[in-house]
């Protein structure tokens, strides 16, 4: 495909960080992230906070996290829980965009006996958290994953759409029969599969401003990205997408017709989750910002060169540094265990900007003080 467009690799960087709700005025409220985005990750790790709140912080500021938790749960939902991304909180008008999902194979199967319990107690008890279920197949396995059978069980029903998510109680999800929480239309006539990919892959167009064919793919993960060539050849015949040639970048990009092609160039300070769809796909990361990030949660501590929650920092459009953050919540303190600039903005580290940002993250965690560490590459004056 001949590219209609061209971009330099700094015009597609702006574009990327505003399309992702990085803007000047911010967005006004969760639902404003939301048209940005499409969802946010979940993920159970809270040393500092928990995956899904992080993202809207990034954006908004100071928010109050029930502002997102009102949305979520009870009867007919704003927002609502899938396996998008990965396990993520999505708007629950696109649900029936993931039925396709729900009808694969892999996880059609379980105890049916197990299940026709699991949906009777849901019936005549309500919606339920895992620990609310007594059944003698529900002790744990072994540590970690280790799932008891009831657990698996709910888990597949998630997955295929058998259980929907009722909203979290203390982080742990709810499990409710579809008519207990949808609006009863919602699942007719879903769109076929390719009809879906298709109106995902617009939603991650406009979400990701400029993406290659694997970057689109990922964003909903929608699998075996070769095989999207055909709907991305329609979506640019039918002028949703702009084949577009980034300098440097050697794959073809695309670019949403909606897009503003002159994105300002961000200004500003922020953490990011490790989770964020700025930076989780670590390819487009390096490319975008060479910035060559990785998680060391599961580095065994001996080998981690960054720290435990290492978050990526960005400034003025570009990503600057990692600081690994620990909300001590019992002695009301921020830990700011090391700060490590990229080696080639050491020199230039904007340690003020990054203190008083820091002072905003303390007032979000409603804690009272940072204490900063010595370890990394650079020093924070609080």
């Amino acid at each position: 495909m001949i590219p209609a467009l061209e971009l330099s690799a700094v015009e597609a960087k702006n574009i990327a960080i505003q399309t992702l709700g990085f803007t000047n005025p911010k967005p006004a409220n969760v639902s404003d992230v939301f048209k940005h985005l499409h969802l946010l990750q979940v993920d159970s790790v809270n040393v500092f906070e928990r995956a899904h709140y992080m993202p809207l912080f990034s954006r908004l500021g100071n928010y109050q996290k029930s502002e997102l938790d009102s949305l979520l749960g009870g009867s007919n939902p704003h927002l609502i829980e899938y396996w998008a991304h990965e396990a993520c909180i999505i708007e629950t008008a696109d649900l029936p965009l993931f039925h396709f999902r729900m009808s694969e194979n892999r996880y059609q199967n379980w105890d049916l006996k197990l299940g026709a319990w699991i949906v009777n107690e849901l019936r005549t008890r309500g919606p339920l958290t895992t620990s609310d279920f007594d059944h003698p197949d529900h002790s744990r396995k072994g540590a970690w994953w280790g799932w008891s059978d009831v657990k698996r069980t709910l888990e597949r029903m998630f997955y295929c759409g058998q259980l929907v998510s009722g909203g979290r109680d203390k982080f742990k999800r709810i499990y409710a029969l579809p008519e207990q929480i949808l609006p009863s239309k919602l699942l007719e006539n879903p769109p076929t599969e390719l009809e879906a990919k298709k109106q995902l892959l617009v939603k991650a167009s406009k979400a990701l401003g400029v993406a290659d064919q694997k970057e689109l793919a990922d964003y909903f993960r929608i699998w075996q990205p070769a095989k999207l060539t055909p709907l991305l050849n329609e979506l640019v015949e039918e002028g949703e997408l702009v084949a577009t040639k980034i300098d440097g970048w050697n794959t073809t990009a695309y670019v949403n017709r909606a897009t503003n092609l002159n994105a300002p160039k961000h200004q500003g300070t922020t953490i990011l989750s490790p989770f964020d769809p700025l930076c989780w796909c670590r390819p487009r990361a390096s490319r975008l910002f060479n910035f060559d990030y990785k998680i060391e949660i599961y580095v065994p501590e001996p080998k981690r060169i960054y720290g435990y929650y290492s978050l990526p920092l960005l400034h003025n459009g570009e990503l600057i540094a990692r600081i690994d953050l620990k909300s001590n919540r019992q002695r009301g303190v921020l830990e700011v265990k090391s700060t490590w600039a990229e080696e080639s903005k050491v020199k230039t580290f904007p340690a003020q900007a990054v203190s008083k940002h820091l002072k905003q993250v303390v007032k979000w965690q409603g804690l009272q003080q940072v204490e900063v560490f010595e370890k990394g590459n650079v020093r924070l004056e609080l």
